[in-house]
Order: C-alpha cells, then structure tokens, then sequence
C-alpha cells in the first residue's frame, strides 16, 4: 500500500533556514503534485537540498567558502604575525629615532641617508650588477630551457636537476669556493696563466671586482630560470611549431616569432624576481670581501648598507628608511616591468 503526502511536507523538510515566502516561490512549480512515500523520497531530498543550496549561494555562504576561509586561516595568521606587523613596524621605526625610547622625528632618517654618499653608491653598484647580470641569466635560461625541451634530447630529468643544483646550493657555500677561484694563484688565474694569458686582480680592482660579483649571480640564478622557463616552454601546444615547420619557418623564426612571444609573461615574472633579489644582495659581496665594500666600495649594496647601519651602527632608524627604499624602488621598476611588457604583449 502507497501512501500518497502533499508537497506541503516541504515545509517540514526544508528546515528552519528558509523563509516561507522563499520556499513558496521555490516550489509553487511542484506544489499542485502529490509525492508518493516509497518511491519518491529521494527526489524530495534532492531538492531539499537544492532549496538549501540555493538559499545558501544567495546569502553567499556554502559549506566550501568555510572549509576555504578556514583553510586559509593559518597563512592569514602567519603573515600577519611574520610579515605585516614587522613591515608596519619597520615604516614606524623609519619616521622615528630608535634608541631605549621611540622619538618621532618625522623624515630626519630619510634626509640623512640621502646625504650620504655611501648610500648612492650602494644603489650604483647594484643596478650595475642588475644590469649585467639579469640580461644574461635571462638568455642563458632561455637557451638552455629551449635546448632542454626539444624531444630528440635525452636525460632531461638528469640536466634539470644538474642546472638546478645551484639553486638549491647555500650561497655561503658557493660564494667560498669562488672566492678559492679569485685567488691570486686560484683556478682562473692558473688556466689563464696556462694559456699564457696575465692574471686577472678579481678582488682588488673596482672593475673586475663588480664582474667577479656578476659572474657568481649568473651561475647562481640561471638554473632556476632554466627550470621556470621550461614550464612555460611545456604548456606551448606542439601544433604551432608544427604549423611553422609546415609554413617553412627556421629555427630562429620560430625562436622570436613563437617562443619568445608566447613566453613573454614567464620571462616578465623572471626579470621582476631578479630585479627583487638583486636589490637585497648581501651573502656574495659580504663574504667576497670581508668588510663587505670592496675596493673602492665597489661592491657594496644597498643590502650590505642596510645591514651594516643595522647591525654594527646599532641605528634601526636609518637602516629601517633605506628598507623602505628599496621597497618603494623594486615597486617602481616592477610597475615599469608589467607596462613595458603589457604594451610588447598588445603589439
């Protein structure tokens, strides 16, 4: 025997949670049909909780947004805790003099930092490190990234985790060893000496100084752009090559005609990561050179700058305003970055 209910039951499945005008316009198309117990109750239950669903989407609240929010809580926390309050900290202590008590002194700090040279020259030397050094990581990567892609090479796994090594090296570790090659009777002067070449005063003169620093920051930074480079290389489909192939087009028609177009927003990213870490460089110069200036101040960054104003000054003042510099500076060149190339990416 079946035992025939009014659709009105809704009123008792749909739960507290829903008005009963909503409900009534939600199910007004069945109310005219009556439900039969035994085999119908799982339609009656799917659209409860279509009911449900729909009221919750309305308010904008569903079981998935609260795992998400929840989920997303402890890196909220953290950045808060580890990254937010000490980057609000550190704008305070820049408009302030810090010593056993926080005086406010308005741009003091900034105005001191300006006037010493020390300070000009840190950010030379490194947007001549930057200069050098990110044109070269940055084709060095891209050659490598496409060498490594082509289906005829073998090993892949075994080049990639050789040019990722680097990456994964403490700098401390690769900044001593090269400090053995700059050596007077190092590595690169014994091969040069045996090819019958005059050795090179990699640490004691201003020039080959800044090259000596250079070379370390290519080696250091182009297997992990070889790496990033050959994942966007992946995600480019096949039959546009192939299309090319068929239209006749070279290999470095289709280098500059394909690649590099279609690579252009992961080379962008690459240029702004460089740009960030090159404003920071610290270990390399510091361990080069053991006051951290090299000849001439020549090697000196803003990060060795900061460092010292901080540390062997005792001065968290002006060490917390040449921070915010380098900030407000990495944002600008960032900005330029991401209009230069959305323009080349419009033509």
């Amino acid at each position: 025997m079946t035992v025939g209910i009014h659709v009105q039951w809704f009123w008792f499945l749909a739960g507290p949670s829903v008005h009963d005008d909503q409900l009534i316009s939600d199910v007004e198309v069945v109310e005219s049909y009556s439900v039969v117990l035994s085999d119908r109750i799982t339609p009656i239950l799917k659209l409860k909780r279509g009911i449900h669903m729909e009221f919750r989407k309305k308010r904008g609240i569903t079981n998935y947004s609260r795992t998400a929010y929840i989920m997303l809580l402890p890196f909220l926390l953290l950045f808060i805790v580890t990254l937010l309050i000490p980057a609000v900290m550190s704008l305070g202590f820049s408009f302030s003099k810090v010593s056993t008590a926080i005086e406010f002194i308005g741009l003091e700090n900034f105005i001191a930092i300006f006037k010493d040279p020390l300070f000009f020259k840190s950010y030379f030397n490194v947007f001549i490190f930057m200069l050098f050094s990110i044109p070269i990581t940055i084709f060095l990567a891209l050659i490598f990234s496409v060498l490594l892609n082509k289906p005829t090479i073998k090993g892949k796994g075994f080049f990639r985790t050789v040019y990722y090594l680097p990456a994964i090296t403490s700098i401390v570790a690769v900044s001593s060893v090269f400090l053995t090659f700059y050596n007077p009777t190092g590595l690169f002067n014994s091969v040069l000496a045996t090819i019958g070449l005059a050795p090179i005063p990699w640490l004691t003169d201003p020039f080959w100084a800044r090259v000596s620093i250079i070379i370390i920051s290519v080696w250091l930074n182009v297997g992990y752009y070889t790496v990033l480079f050959l994942a966007g290389l992946q995600n480019i489909s096949t039959e546009i090559y192939e299309s090319a192939d068929i239209d006749g087009a070279n290999s470095l028609q289709k280098f500059f005609k394909i690649t590099i177009p279609l690579l252009k927003p992961v080379v962008l990213m690459g240029m702004i990561l460089s740009t960030i870490n090159g404003l920071g460089a610290f270990e390399v110069p510091n361990i080069l050179f053991k006051n951290g200036f090299g000849p001439e101040s020549s090697a000196v960054t803003v990060g060795v700058n900061l460092y010292k104003t901080s540390f062997e000054m005792v001065d968290f003042g002006k060490a917390s305003a040449i921070a915010w510099t380098m900030v407000i500076i990495a944002a600008i060149l960032s900005i330029i970055q991401f209009i230069v190339g959305g323009k080349n990416n419009e033509a």
